[in-house]
């Protein structure tokens, strides 16, 4: 979930620290649906590993904190 700044003088390497905070837990919430085993539908695993993808690349989003993209999570995960 993206983190909110309520502050804009925050610096930028500490909403970057919070930022990857956020991802990490995102990350670490899907990861039960990344077992081989979990039911999942056909249809639905390419979205899901796009989300998780798109989780894994917000470092790569440039130099701007204010600027990150989240991916939509799938309205089928928890």
């Amino acid at each position: 979930m993206k983190p909110e700044f309520t502050l804009a003088e925050i610096h930028p390497l500490i909403k970057w620290t919070l930022i990857r905070k956020a991802r990490d837990a995102d990350l670490a919430a899907s990861d039960y649906a990344a077992m081989p085993d979990y039911p999942m539908l056909d249809k639905d695993r390419p979205v899901f590993m796009a989300y998780r993808q798109g989780l894994r690349d917000i470092p790569d989003q440039g130099s701007d904190p204010d600027a990150v993209v989240w991916p939509p999570k799938p309205g089928f995960l928890k």
